[in-house]
């Protein structure tokens, strides 16, 4: 009786949550020429954004996929306009299991990396 009673209830469907399995990833910004930035960076809630930031800064963060595309994936990026001018550089990177995985050095007031886009100077 039990089967034949299944073969009448109405199928549900069940929309779970997407699972994640959380990563670290360390963030950081730093320059010997420019003393403070804005930073955003993206954790496990979204994008974090830091105004008026000292340098160096650094901040271990729990990210969705560091390796992900955005909005989940690991992302850093400093802006320090309007102060910025040639050769003031500053310093991004993401590092995951003690490697760099991402680096990005500029002067001209905004600087930005992303784990999906693996960058790291030769």
């Amino acid at each position: 009786m039990v089967g034949c009673l299944a073969a009448f209830l109405p199928a549900v469907a069940v929309n779970a949550p997407a699972a994640y399995a959380d990563d670290m990833v360390t963030y950081e910004v730093f320059s010997a020429d420019v003393p403070i930035a804005n930073i955003e960076y993206q954790d496990i809630t979204g994008r974090i954004a830091l105004n008026d930031v000292q340098l160096p800064w650094r901040a271990d963060i729990r990210v969705r996929s560091v390796r992900g595309a955005p909005p989940d994936g690991s992302q850093v990026r400093a802006d320090w306009r309007p102060g910025a001018r040639p050769f003031r550089w500053v310093t991004v990177r993401v590092i995951s299991e003690g490697k760099v995985i991402c680096e990005s050095t500029l002067d001209i007031g905004n600087a930005t990396c992303y784990g999906i886009t693996p960058r790291v100077p030769q």
